[in-house]
Formats: structure tokens, sequence, C-alpha cells
């Protein structure tokens, strides 16, 4: 094998023994080495240098290096070498393709610096090494193509990617983790505005608790799912897996990357199968409830009309006695009335049960609200309830089962009276009529105590919800299905701790 050439001697150059040693030193380490006098132009490049690009030591010696640079190269390795020249930098470094004897290009690691200047600061000397880093440019090509690959299988599977520097905050987010939750541009993120400032407060606690598990060491992965706020303001529900990729020396977690998922359609499915499965439960227990209603209505049914029966017959023979009886006649008068009217009830219950079409008649709304009050009389007195009764004049009759009204009314004014009952002011009842607006009636009934409460505000209807011990949550149900039959609305106008009004419509009659 040829022997290297020693570098040329210049005047205040090193002694030849140790620049030999020197060179000798830099292409153990697998460096090529080059010597520029800038002032005679004379370049020298050690063998090493050469063989990097497959030419032999007399090649060497004729090639131009900025001939061999690949063009996309030329214009930054030309910048710094020429920052480095003129004092700018102290040390020239580029990485740069340079041109092999095989057409190929291989990528090279240049580091130099001007030994030698002239009194005005020119540079005379400059000298510098060669590395070969095409394996290191490969293997990160390498990994780029991986992650290309592994980005492409991940949001080709539909998950987002996210990239988070714990320890200096920044997160880097995919476009389409932007996407899920309506992040606008490429504006920098920082990881608290993702975690934990918009995570929904019912799931806060649960998410970082697996966060930090992970975090610690205790966990291997993060693994949850939980909703996140979008930029309008609603939460979708997503999951999230992350690991921790660095830890420094103490084992604090530096860097962490991971997926998001959007799966909000699943948990809305997911929250339609249970409501679905609740609406089933309530249907079955309707069901179980129309059973016991029919054989109640049918065995209620013989001691009402005997009762009847029996009232009449004392009223009739109270008539021998004259007036004498006169204190006791109304009083059975009144037992005899409401024992027709429960006969009567209990006839619609049986009807309603079976789905049988309400008996209706032309129905004058301020009788059904008197009769209503004279019968509930009783109650209203032991709860210490005043009732105000403000009915407008010249209300349309109304097509209705007069029954059912009243038993829709009732149930509105028990409900108003057991409202106020712990009340400590006083306890005022207020039921008004009305012709609306398009030509239907509208009754409302309205109490002063606290308002509804918060387990049923949000749905005031929903079968077998109640707050009353001895309640079984089928009075409002009922009494929206009665109106509605009737082609009627019942709603809450409104409840607070002022108080409740209940308000519903019946058509009126035309002409």
């Amino acid at each position: 094998m040829e022997q290297p050439q020693a570098f040329p001697r210049e005047p205040g150059g090193p002694p030849p023994d140790d620049a030999e040693r020197w060179r000798l030193a830099l292409e153990a380490s697998g460096d090529g080495v080059w010597d520029w006098h800038l002032a005679s132009g004379h370049e020298y490049r050690s063998p090493l240098w050469g063989a990097m690009l497959g030419y032999t030591p007399d090649e060497t010696a004729g090639l131009e290096w900025r001939t061999l640079l690949h063009p996309e190269d030329r214009d930054d390795a030309l910048r710094r070498l020429e920052a480095c020249l003129h004092g700018s930098t102290v040390a020239y470094e580029a990485e740069f393709r340079l041109l092999c004897k095989d057409g190929k290009y291989r990528w090279i690691q240049a580091r130099g610096k001007v030994c030698e200047r002239g009194a005005g600061g020119d540079p005379l000397r400059f000298v510098g090494t060669h590395r070969d880093v095409s394996h290191a440019h490969e293997e990160i090509e390498n990994l780029r193509k991986s992650e290309r690959l592994w980005r492409f299988a991940l949001e080709g599977y539909g998950d987002a990617r996210w990239d988070w520097s714990i320890d200096g905050g920044e997160i880097h987010v995919s476009p389409s983790f932007r996407s899920i939750i309506g992040l606008c541009g490429n504006r920098p993120v920082r990881g608290n505005d993702i975690w934990p400032e918009r995570l929904h407060p019912a799931d806060l606690r649960r998410a970082m608790a697996v966060f930090d598990a992970h975090l610690r060491g205790r966990e291997p992965i993060a693994d949850v799912e939980f909703r996140l706020r979008c930029e309008d303001g609603t939460y979708r529900w997503v999951a999230v897996r992350g690991k921790v990729m660095e830890r420094n020396a103490a084992g604090k977690a530096l860097r962490m990357t991971g997926t998001v998922r959007d799966v909000h359609d699943r948990h809305l499915a997911v929250e339609r199968e249970k409501r679905q499965a609740q609406e089933l439960a309530h249907a079955g227990r309707l069901i179980h409830v129309g059973e016991m209603a029919t054989a109640l209505a049918h065995e209620l049914n013989q001691p009402l009309t005997a009762i009847r029966n029996f009232s009449g017959v004392v009223l009739r023979r109270l008539d021998a006695v004259g007036p004498l009886a006169d204190p006791i006649r109304e009083p059975l008068q009144m037992i005899a009335q409401q024992a027709l009217r429960a006969g009567e009830i209990v006839h619609r219950v049986r009807g309603f049960v079976r789905k049988g079409r309400p008996v209706t008649a032309p129905v004058a709304i301020a009788s059904v609200v008197r009769s209503v009050v004279r019968f509930m009389q009783p109650d209203l007195g032991a709860s210490n309830v005043r009732v105000v009764v403000d009915l407008a004049e010249g209300l349309p009759p109304v097509l209705a089962d007069h029954v059912q009204l009243e038993q829709v009314l009732a149930n509105l004014i028990r409900n108003a009276i057991d409202a106020m009952a712990e009340l400590a002011d006083e306890r005022i009842l207020r039921i008004t009529a009305c012709t609306g607006a398009d030509g239907c009636v509208v009754l409302a009934v309205s109490d002063r105590g606290p308002g509804l409460a918060d387990a049923i505000r949000a749905d005031p209807f929903a079968p077998f919800l109640t707050t009353k011990p001895d309640g079984v949550g089928l009075g409002l149900p009922i009494c929206r299905t009665i109106v509605e039959n009737h082609g009627g609305r019942l709603w809450v106008e409104h409840s607070s701790p002022a108080g409740t009004t209940f308000c519903f419509t019946l058509p009126a009659l035309a002409g």
C-alpha cells in the first residue's frame, strides 16, 4: 500500500514529524485530512479523503471539490465556508453530498478552521477534515421512512398523533388531531392547552390519574377515554394512548408521544342503547301497571256501586223523616256523587289502559275548575292552602272527556298542595284560564313552593320518576297522555324557588 504523503512544509508551520502524527491520528479515526494554503492555492488531500469517494491518490490530487458538490447542497456549503474564511464564524462545519467515482453521491461531514491569518486578518491557511456519514444519513432516512409508514398506518386507521415535550411544554399535534377539536391553523400548542385545559370536568380526575401513573412509571402505557372540549365549546369523546419515549438520568419523563382516536359516535351509540333499555324497562313496568289497573278497576267497581246504591236508599228513607234529616242529607248526597265520580274514573282507567278513545262531549272549563276545587276542598283546608281562581269571561267550550279532564286538574292541584307542604309563608294556589293566541283554552296551575327538585327538573314527565315517599311517578305522565289524546299540550311554564307553574291547552270548539 502506498505510504501517505506528508504535509508540505510552509513557513511558520509545525515540524514535519508533528504534522505527520497529527494526520495519522485523524485518519486513524476515519477522517480524511485536507490542508489548503490560500496564498499559493496549493491544497493537500490525504489518501483517505479521496478513498471515501473511490479515487486513487493520484486522481485525488486533481479533484476540484466544488465541482463534486451536489447541486442542492452547494450554496449552503459555500456560504458556511465563506463565513469561516471571513471570520464570521470560528469554525467551519457543514454536511453535503460529494460525487463519487462511480457516479453516486456520499454524505460528507466537513469540519475546518483557519489556523493562520496575515497581518490584515486575511486567511492564509485553512485545515480540516472530511468524514463519511452516509451510513448515518441512510439510517436517518430509514427512520423517516418508517415514521412516514407509521404515520400512514395510524392515520389510515383513524388515529391522530401527538408528540409532547413535557420538559419544554410544547405539544405537536397532527392535522387530524386539529380537525377532531376544530383547531384551525398551525399555531403552536402547549401541553396544558390540551390536557388538562380541554378535559371535561367530570373526566378530569380519572384521566389525569392515568397520565400520572404512567409518567411516574407505575403503568407501562397511558390508555384512557375522556371528553375533550372542541373550539366551538362542545365536547367529543376521544380515546388517548401515550407512552414516555425519553427520561433523564433521574427517571423524570421528558418526552411522551401517542395517538388520539375519535370515539364520540361509539359513546353516543352506547348512550342510545342505555336509553332504549330504560324505555323497554319502563314499557314492561307500564304493562304490569296496566294489568294491575285493570284488575283493580274490576274489583273496585262492585263496592263503589254498592256505596252509590246504599247512599241512595238512605236518602230515600230520609225523605220520610222530614226536616230533622236535613243536616245529614247534604253529606249523603256528596257521598253518592263521589261514589258516582269514582265509578266513572274506574271506568275511564280501564278504557285508558285498553287504549280506548275518551268519551268526549262539549265541556265548560269553568264548571270543571269549580267542581274539582269543591271536591278537593277538604284537602285544601287541611293543608291550609288558599285557592285563587281567575277565569276569563266568555271562555269557549272544549271537546273533552269530563272525568279525565277532572283527573288532570286534580292531579296538578294535588302536586301544588304537596309542593307547599313545608312553606312557612302564606300558601296560595292560583288557577287561571284564558283563551290562547291560537284559539285554544289555556289553563295554568301555580304554587308558591320551592320549585321542581333537581332529580326531575330535566324531564318532569318521565315515568316512575318521583320525589314523594309514597309516589310511583305516574301522575304527570298520565296527565300528559290524557291532554295529548285531547289534542292539547302539557308543559312546565316556569319553575324557581318562588314557585312552579304547569300549563296545558285544549282545542276550543268552533262557533
